[in-house]
């Protein structure tokens, strides 16, 4: 379902996305902090709710009324996932630039968009923009100040820092231009494929084609919750969002099958090692010991994973060492 007015902004400059699931607590403040952006241009809002079950289309129904030349509503009648719900709405971007705010983000920097705007119109070989940003924890309420990174090693490649997870981003700070976006990423295999990534893949596409730019100025706020689609705390939940994600790391492989070619026994060992990690958080010797078994990589953490009292000699020692 597509809620539009008639009276839409006919060009605007910029295309904001929001992808929406279960967040009516947090949208709003991602809602007004797009709103309250000091531009000298138009700009539109998409909103792809991905069928919330909680009090979110009411309130995005409230926004939609109450700006109806800025807001576009997408109601989606079925779960499609994360990916496909962002590749849906940047089909109806009209916007030159394309910029995104997750609905438990927020912008805290009111000149965002301008900053970004003036740089790419003055730098035509930049396909993306993205700046410093902020974590906000909810559950303490403590911000702190992130620096954000191309990469990590002098002689690694941007893509090669996305891929090695080097590459650190706030995916509520990157803007797009729209024009690269659409020549390079494929949005139907995003919709077809049901991804539930759309910041990381699109990322790895675009840093082959195209040069990135890392602003050095904080815009925006990425949220800290317990738990969400991209940070499950639960084991079972974990454990299916990584076989979800393996067809989209499958997918990556298969563009750029001389670079990175797809390996599934590595993909499991990650897998199992942030499986491991969780467990730790969790102090779960149960669940440690059922997925540090499976290893064969030596470490101690994965030694310790298999005896109760190694188990919690790890997990006094790394706390004794964070506290000093």
């Amino acid at each position: 379902m597509i809620i539009k007015s008639a009276e839409l902004v006919e060009n605007p400059k910029v295309s904001i996305i929001i992808p929406s699931f279960n967040r009516s607590d947090t949208v709003i403040q991602t809602i007004e902090s797009i709103l309250s952006q000091q531009c000298s241009f138009d700009f539109e809002i998409i909103i792809g709710d991905d069928l919330s079950t909680d009090n979110t289309r009411k309130v995005l129904l409230d926004y939609q009324k109450k700006y109806h030349r800025q807001i576009v509503l997408l109601f989606h009648d079925q779960n499609i996932g994360l990916g496909a719900n962002w590749a849906t709405s940047v089909k109806y971007c009209k916007g030159k630039y394309i910029a995104n705010c997750d609905n438990d983000d927020y912008w805290h920097n009111p000149e965002k968009l301008q900053l970004q705007v003036d740089f790419m119109e003055a730098n035509t070989q930049y396909g993306v923009i993205h700046t410093d940003y902020r974590k906000h924890d909810r559950k303490t309420g403590i911000i702190t100040n992130e620096t954000a990174r191309n990469s990590a090693m002098p002689k690694e490649s941007l893509q090669d820092s996305i891929m090695n997870g080097n590459f650190r981003c706030c995916n509520a700070t990157v803007m797009y231009r729209k024009e690269i976006l659409e020549k390079y990423v494929h949005l139907n295999d995003y919709i077809n494929y049901q991804f539930t990534l759309q910041d990381w893949n699109t990322w790895m596409i675009l840093s082959n084609y195209t040069e990135f730019y890392c602003m050095p100025v904080s815009t925006a706020t990425f949220g800290i919750d317990s738990e969400s689609i991209t940070r499950p705390v639960s084991f079972e939940k974990l454990e299916l969002r990584f076989h979800k994600e393996k067809e989209c790391y499958r997918y990556i492989c298969n563009l750029f099958p001389e670079k990175y070619p797809f390996v599934e026994k590595d993909y499991d060992v990650y897998a199992k090692s942030s499986l491991l990690n969780l467990a730790y958080r969790r102090k779960d010797f149960h669940k440690a010991k059922e997925y540090g078994v499976n290893l064969k990589k030596s470490s101690l953490k994965n030694t310790c994973s298999q005896n109760l009292l190694l188990f919690w000699f790890f997990i006094i020692t790394k706390k004794i060492i964070r506290a000093n």
